[in-house]
């Protein structure tokens, strides 16, 4: 058994397989507590098995969603997901439980670890606090979020300055920022294709992910960088960084509507973020509200930043090391 606190939200993880546990403790250490005190609680219960039972969802459904992955169904407030026979998932949130089966370790663990943050997300939404897909970091208490497209290179751009500087972990993928335009971390794993030889990594730092639709990926721990989590932020601001063919890096600023654009894709709309649509996405007036609550406060907090901050973008070339040179040098 696991416990976490996540954007408030308590979260009991039940399984008897290891290899889950032990990737939990990886991907969200920061998280990490010994035990529910008391609160909003999710709890989840999750199994590899050899097959999963052919009446788990019942007969006589018709869908409400089919995506590239799964199907969705929905009877009596409960909703079932089928990843089509890889792994099952049954999902009831008036009781804010959850079961998810799968017969393939790797699609299990992947779903198990975007339903976490499917839910936890959401319930931080409405607390007020908004995930924005990129990397963000702070030196000396002035903060930098770099917002990059998924396949951006995130993780390598963040790892040269986590390797080289001195500075302060926020996010490799999703800082936060809350109603007030305060920067919040949010510090989970950093998935690299290879693992640098400057990391020391000890038992438990870091394995082999292994994802659909993506290449394998090491996933690290940020426990393993060695850096402090930062807990100050004066200021901070917004890049949006692109790939390129430049043999410098070329920075420009952007306008308050151009920054605005950048931020309506990568918080308000949220494209990139690690969550899981079916969800997200429930059924009925009263979550079509909260939805709406969700998108009214993203974008008024999108609007107001975008005048209050600065923005730039930056052409990246090749060479890593320079791009990282540029980023802190607009600090």
């Amino acid at each position: 058994m696991i416990f976490m606190k996540i954007q408030g939200l308590f979260i009991e993880i039940n399984s008897k397989e290891e290899f889950l546990l032990s990737r939990l403790r990886t991907d969200f250490e920061f998280f990490i507590i010994e035990k529910y005190s008391h609160g909003p609680l999710l709890k989840i219960e999750t199994e590899l098995v050899d097959n999963i039972p052919k009446d788990i969802i019942p007969k006589n459904l018709k869908p409400i969603f089919q995506r590239n992955n799964s199907i969705t169904y929905e009877e009596n407030g409960v909703r079932y997901n089928d990843y089509y026979g890889s792994v099952v998932s049954i999902f009831e949130a008036k009781k804010n439980s959850a079961l998810i089966l799968g017969k393939e370790c790797e699609k299990l663990y992947e779903i198990l670890y975007l339903f976490i943050l499917s839910r936890s997300g959401k319930f931080g939404d409405l607390k007020g606090s908004h995930r924005i897909h990129a990397f963000a970091f702070v030196k000396n208490f002035t903060g930098l979020i770099c917002m990059q497209p998924t396949r951006g290179g995130k993780s390598t751009l963040l790892t040269e300055l986590l390797l080289n500087q001195n500075i302060e972990i926020i996010s490799d993928d999703t800082p936060l920022l809350n109603t007030k335009g305060e920067l919040l971390p949010f510090p989970l794993r950093v998935s690299l294709e290879s693992i640098p030889s400057e990391l020391l990594l000890q038992q438990g730092d870091s394995y082999l992910l292994k994802r659909e639709f993506y290449k394998a990926k090491h996933s690290i721990s940020m426990k393993a960088f060695n850096r402090p989590i930062a807990q100050k932020c004066n200021y901070y601001h917004f890049v949006e960084a692109h790939r390129s063919t430049y043999a410098y890096p070329y920075v420009k600023r952007m306008s308050s509507m151009r920054l605005f654009k950048s931020l309506f894709k990568h918080m308000v709309i949220g494209v990139g973020l690690p969550i899981i649509f079916e969800y997200f996405w429930e059924s009925g007036s009263q979550d079509f509200i909260r939805k709406s609550v969700i998108f009214l406060r993203r974008l008024t907090l999108a609007l107001r930043l975008s005048i209050t901050h600065k923005g730039f973008e930056l052409y990246l070339t090749t060479d890593t090391k320079k791009n990282a040179e540029a980023l802190l040098e607009l600090i």
